[in-house]
């Protein structure tokens, strides 16, 4: 009596915790949350305990999470309380469960029970077929296979695996019948990616009797590929995707035949005779002959390096593992401790430790904590600002930058080619930033003496710290700092006909990169007067540019005014121009405020490429390289030109009888030519108003169209009549007076020689210098009386230039006060890039904790990293005058002394 009177009492107690489960459990189902569904569900089990249903459904619960240990448990206590009559639906689930937990053969078990009772589920056919195809019992996975196919004869996938099975028994005959019909059944439906395993399969079973079949099969695949560039690579890259390893072998060296100049099948041969058939003496010849025709990648250098490790050649080991170090983007210090093993063993001990030192170079140091070596070693400005203090100066480094790696191109390409072949320079190393190798012209890849790298790699890091000699045509990264002994070349992109730096709507106050870029240059190029009055001024550099600013021409125009009848005959070939007909040539810019915002009327463009490919010419287009990705699913008009990325622009304008501009300073290079400019200004008001020009419509040489209509009625017209008028010709004369064919001998002398004869330089101002160290103008009263005198001041015995933060150009007041400034007064814009190491971070980090340091060495580092940003932001300008408003700020103050003691 007492115990049932507990048992009831202790069913009450729980009854309060079961309903608060049912209601949970209700809601949990409303929101479909499984989780919560699962495990107010176990807690009313005391309700459901006998009832297979309950069971099943937490099996399934389980199941959707993943958790098939529990759902195994649950699906088993459901079968033993289920009537063996009604039991074996639920083997399916189970076999479900076993096969997650790679039970196959426990699955094939529920599955031919579950099969018993339900002998037409074409889907628990398929599951046992593929169980016994998983646990290599051919036949049985045959036998299912048809049984499924009896049911669903159109599965494609099912006659593949089907034929899988056949070619696994070694039977070639059904194995072939069924890989025909599941490439019928695939090109039914047009299942391309399926097509190609089937072709392949069906080739590859068919070398073994009827080789004449395979290569028909293997030609289907070729012509479908869309993935493995077997067009370019044969159908070796199938066998080694196949992992057929002699296949491959076999199929390489059969692509050799044809085409013996492919770098990549060399190497992709040498790669699996040393690595998959583990023939390194074999493979050594192709390692080598695919680095003869191209020396690109650093993983080629260093599979060849290892080769010859093996082989116990230390000497060629050492030489490739140096050269493949040489090349990698990333830093890896495996590939240091590879070399320095080797050099061990040629008894170079003091190299080996050399190398062994450099693979610790983005190490932690000891006294540095985890959690902020992890923070701060990714970021760019202190792996470049490592690279800066570990790499010094090699007099034989030429580093080359045009338009941030989109190719070689421009005056540092035409400076680059002029010196490659001579005798002065065959000692030296050419390194080229490129944003793809793909874009590497085929005639350089195989250059011992050419390295390409990527922006913002360990790599660009190393050599724009280390090479001598910087040419660039743009700006190098926001961080990047030129050693006192590097010699720096800017040779701008172009003469200013749009508003830029300082002129422009979109940055009055100045440009960050640009001005700090062109005072970190030695030497500066213009073309003209105009450019010599114009990029100092609205670049803010004007009197405290500290290097030559040289009126000499640009070297890439050379390109144009020097080419040969045979080159313009090789070029106008490799375009498929007609001869018998005029060259126009299309080169618009793009529109926007800025480069990050660009856009482009590519409507507008084809209705226009369109009315162009009507006419009787060829029609040349060549998009500038910052709108190109804007214009990639454009479809132009098939009889329109689109030059690949190897043929320069310069080379066009060589060639070219007529050019239609816009607001592109393209059509200065091509005033050397005077032959006939077309300036195509369709929405002249918008860009005017948008981006700014420089230029009149009266002063520009050539015609100016502002239609469609126009446009054709002035190619018409250009073509009876292309003599240059006296205003074409006087616009030659202002804009191109250096531009004679030989300013790249003239750079060239002046920048790696110093021989600065004949040639014509912009006066430097010896006036006093001021620099006023701005901040943030937090508090815009104390500033007013520096405002007043700043904007009264005689400009004409003085220099004075402002540093202010980047957020005043943002904020709408402290940006008005500014520009209310005499336009003579220099703006520097102060950018967050400041490059550090880890070690200068962590005395800055301390320091503004705890105002004071350690110890001298982390004064120094402290000291170190603010005398190398007074560098950035000026270079070697020197200053009369230095005056702090921001004495607040540690940074201002830090780099005010640093500045004091340089």
């Amino acid at each position: 009596m007492n115990s049932n009177i507990k048992e009831k009492k202790g069913k009450l107690a729980k009854l309060p915790t079961l309903l608060r489960s049912y209601l949970a459990l209700k809601v949990y189902t409303r929101s479909g949350n499984t989780q919560g569904i699962y495990r107010n569900l176990q807690k009313l089990k005391s309700i459901y305990k006998n009832k297979p249903d309950y069971y099943l459904r937490l099996s399934k619960l389980a199941y959707e999470q993943k958790l098939w240990m529990q759902s195994l448990q649950y699906i088993n206590t459901a079968i033993q309380l289920t009537e063996d009559s009604t039991a074996n639906e639920l083997y399916l689930n189970k076999a479900d469960i076993l096969i997650h937990l790679g039970e196959s053969d426990q699955a094939i078990l529920c599955l031919h029970k579950y099969l018993t009772s339900m002998p037409r589920d074409i889907h628990a056919h398929r599951k046992l077929a593929n169980q016994y195809k998983k646990m290599r019992q051919w036949e049985k996975s045959i036998v299912s296979f048809k049984s499924y196919l009896k049911l669903n004869p159109t599965d494609a996938t099912s006659i593949f695996q089907l034929a899988e099975c056949y070619r696994k028994l070694k039977d070639y005959h059904n194995a072939e019948i069924y890989y025909k019909q599941a490439i019928n059944s695939f090109n039914q439906q047009s299942s391309r990616k399926s097509l190609v395993t089937a072709y392949y399969r069906l080739g590859c079973m068919q070398l073994i009797k009827d080789p004449d079949q395979a290569a028909d099969s293997f030609e289907k695949v070729i012509q479908l590929d869309q993935e493995l560039n077997s067009q370019q690579l044969g159908i070796g890259v199938f066998h080694e995707k196949h992992k057929q390893w002699q296949y491959a072998v076999d199929a390489y060296k059969s692509q050799l035949l044809q085409d013996e100049s492919n770098a990549d099948l060399f190497f992709k041969l040498a790669s699996i005779l040393d690595n998959k058939l583990y023939k390194p003496e074999q493979a050594l010849h192709y390692y080598e002959t695919a680095l003869e025709l191209d020396k690109v990648r650093s993983p080629w250098h260093f599979a060849l390096a290892n080769c010859y490790e093996q082989l116990n050649d230390y000497h060629n080991a050492a030489k490739w593992f140096k050269s493949a170090i040489d090349r990698q983007e990333k830093h890896r210090p495996g590939n240091y401790r590879r070399l320095a093993s080797v050099l061990v063993q040629l008894g170079k001990i003091d190299e080996a430790l050399i190398a062994y030192k450099e693979a610790e170079l983005f190490s932690k140091p000891n006294y540095i904590d985890q959690g902020f070596y992890k923070k701060n070693i990714t970021k760019e400005k202190v792996r470049y600002a490592i690279s800066y203090e570990h790499y010094s100066v090699n007099d034989q480094i030429i580093f080359y930058e045009s338009l941030s790696g989109t190719r070689m191109m421009d005056s540092p390409f035409a400076i680059f080619e002029h010196i490659l072949g001579k005798d002065d320079f065959k000692n030296y190393t050419h390194v080229w930033v490129v944003n793809s190798f793909q874009v590497i012209p085929n005639e350089f890849r195989s250059m011992d003496n050419i390295i390409y790298v990527k922006k913002k790699s360990d790599a660009y890091f190393k050599y724009i710290s280390s090479a001598k000699y910087l040419i660039c045509n743009s700006t190098f990264d926001p961080y990047v700092v030129r050693k006192p002994d590097q010699l720096y070349l800017q040779t701008s992109h172009g003469i200013f006909y749009k508003t830029v730096g300082r002129d422009s709507s979109g940055s009055p106050v100045g440009v960050v990169g640009s001005t700090r870029n062109l005072l970190q240059a030695t030497h500066i190029i213009v073309p003209n007067e105009y450019m010599a009055e114009k990029q100092p001024r609205s670049y803010s550099i004007r009197g405290i540019h500290s290097g030559e600013i040289a009126k000499i021409g640009y070297p890439r125009i050379d390109v144009t005014l020097n080419m040969t009848e045979d080159t313009k005959r090789q070029i106008s070939s490799k375009l498929c121009l007609e001869l018998s007909k005029k060259i126009v040539l299309y080169v618009p810019t793009w529109r926007g405020e800025t480069k990050a915002d660009n856009r482009f009327d590519s409507n507008q463009l084809i209705q226009d490429l369109n009315m162009l490919a009507e006419l009787d010419v060829n029609v040349v287009f060549r998009g500038h390289p910052i709108s190109n990705r804007l214009l990639r699913n454009v479809k132009f008009p098939k009889n329109v030109i689109i030059p690949p990325p190897d043929i320069l622009t310069n080379e066009l304008l060589g060639i070219s009888d007529i050019v239609i501009s816009d607001y592109s300073s393209v059509f200065f290079d091509f005033l050397v030519t005077e032959r006939p400019i077309i300036h195509y200004l369709y929405d002249l008001n918008v860009y005017k108003k948008e981006r700014g020009l420089n230029l009149s419509e009266e002063e520009l040489p050539g015609t100016i169209a502002k239609s469609s209509e126009e446009l054709k009625a002035a190619i018409i017209s250009k073509l009876q009549n292309d003599q240059p008028s006296p205003h074409y010709l006087a616009a030659k004369e202002r804009f191109c007076p250096y531009d004679d064919g030989k300013s790249t001998e003239r750079v060239v002398k002046w920048f790696f020689y110093g021989d600065s004869r004949n040639i014509q330089f912009v006066n430097r101002m010896n006036l006093s210098k001021s620099l006023y160290l701005i901040g943030t103008l937090s508090d815009p009263e104390r500033f007013s009386s520096l405002f007043r005198q700043l904007k009264h001041a005689d400009q004409n015995n003085e220099v004075f230039t402002l540093l202010f933060s980047n957020e005043v150009s943002k904020d709408k007041d402290k940006r008005s006060m500014v520009l209310d400034l005499n336009s003579d007064i220099n703006f520097i814009v102060h950018d967050k890039n400041m490059p550090i190491t880890l070690e200068e971070a962590f005395a800055i980090n301390y320091f503004q904790k705890n105002r004071e340091f350690v110890n001298n060495r982390m004064k120094s580092a402290y000291q170190q990293a603010y005398i190398r940003e007074a560098r950035r932001l000026f270079g070697d300008s020197q200053f009369h005058q230095i005056y702090n408003y921001d004495t607040d700020s540690d940074y201002y103050s830090s780099l005010q002394e640093s500045i004091l003691t340089q």
